[in-house]
């Protein structure tokens, strides 16, 4: 099948959203861990000890300072993942593989020990800026090989590469990295997760099915990152993707959710109120005006957006991350709600917590949303 996206990927590598990414663009060296090959860290080791490079007691004292991403390279451990984020994601993982170290770290290693392999699924989604859901995916590549699921966190999966395979070229510093193009990534990343390859949490409760939800979200944030339409994704999966699949992903959609979380409270919002129209990023000014979603005016000062909001009858809801616990931001998120509230608007501010219980979510959606039942 005839590759239909390129369309799109020039519309992103043109800076259509916020996320700036182009064939040939260099990544930024100050915010990705350029791993260090291991035979010379261990020479390193071996000289600090004053023993030979062979001996057991190298390694030993290697690895207490740093960590093995691929066979041939190493990262200090202060670089790695917080370790009960590392363990956490494993439990969603397929085969429960534990991934110490970030995507981008990891698939720059096996890309310097295999220079003609090319980067694929969230590997390449990892280089093209959209982490989320990234660092808990097994490493994949594209290339001369028979394909491999692996079940090693320092050996790659990898699958052949075919023959008219689009690419693109990204440099680190002296080197250069082959990645797939945005779409033709964002495809792969979903067939990863419609065929079980990759995994994440996601609330019970929710009406589609986990890896529908995974779906939603995959494509909510390479909308949101590169200011892409639902036409744009249509027009790109044409034939990557089962088009019935397809148009049910896109049906429940959105550019407007800035996170993932944001994605699930969305759904959450629509089964509970499904009589209401919910918006994404609707600015609210400090003259009580409130803007189209997703737009801002500079000629009035903004007050907030509202994460989601079903305008017509002034209902909202925010999603709270980890920064809204922050005493200055707290200060200012209770200054908001109070000017909203004499301004007649009604939410909630929704938190991780309320996120992963969703049928007691669904009912305070729907009290917020059917004032009859808070009396019932």
């Amino acid at each position: 099948m005839r590759y239909r996206g390129t369309r799109v990927d020039e519309i992103i590598a043109a800076g259509s959203g916020r996320v700036h990414i182009r064939d040939g663009a260099s990544l930024d060296a100050r915010i990705t861990t350029l791993p260090a090959p291991l035979h010379e860290v261990r020479l390193r080791s071996a000289a600090y000890l004053n023993v030979a490079p062979e001996e057991p007691v190298v390694m030993t004292e290697l690895l207490q300072h740093y960590h093995r991403v691929s066979r041939h390279h190493v990262v200090p451990r202060n670089v790695l993942r917080p370790p009960g984020l590392a363990v956490y994601t494993a439990r969603h993982h397929p085969r429960r593989l534990r991934y110490d170290a970030d995507a981008c770290t990891r698939v720059v290693a096996h890309l310097i020990e295999r220079p003609r392999a090319v980067a694929a699924q969230f590997s390449a989604a990892a280089l093209l800026g959209i982490t989320d859901f990234a660092d808990s995916a097994d490493t994949a590549l594209l290339g001369p090989f028979n394909r491999r699921i692996t079940d090693d966190v320092t050996v790659p999966s990898v699958r052949r590469e075919a023959a008219d395979l689009p690419t693109w070229t990204l440099r680190l510093g002296e080197r250069t990295l082959r990645t797939t193009p945005p779409m033709l990534t964002l495809a792969h990343c979903l067939r990863a997760v419609l065929d079980s390859e990759h995994a994440w949490s996601t609330p019970a409760g929710l009406p589609p099915h986990p890896a529908t939800i995974r779906g939603v979200q995959l494509i909510d944030r390479f909308r949101r990152e590169f200011g892409l339409t639902a036409d744009h994704i249509a027009e790109a999966l044409h034939g990557l993707i089962a088009q019935r699949t397809l148009t049910r992903l896109l049906a429940l959609s959105d550019a407007g959710a800035d996170s993932p979380p944001e994605t699930v409270m969305r759904l959450v919002a629509r089964e509970a109120a499904p009589h209401l129209e919910w918006c994404p990023q609707v600015p609210v000014y400090t003259d009580g005006s409130v803007g189209a979603p997703g737009t801002r005016d500079p000629g009035r000062t903004l007050l907030t957006v509202l994460d989601l909001a079903a305008t017509a009858c002034r209902r909202f809801l925010y999603y709270d991350g980890d920064h809204h616990l922050d005493r200055s931001q707290r200060d200012r998120d209770s200054a908001i709600l109070a000017q909203l509230t004499v301004w007649n608007w009604t939410g909630l501010r929704v938190t991780a917590g309320m996120l992963a219980d969703v049928r007691h979510l669904n009912a305070l959606v729907r009290a917020l949303t059917y004032p009859r039942v808070l009396s019932a």
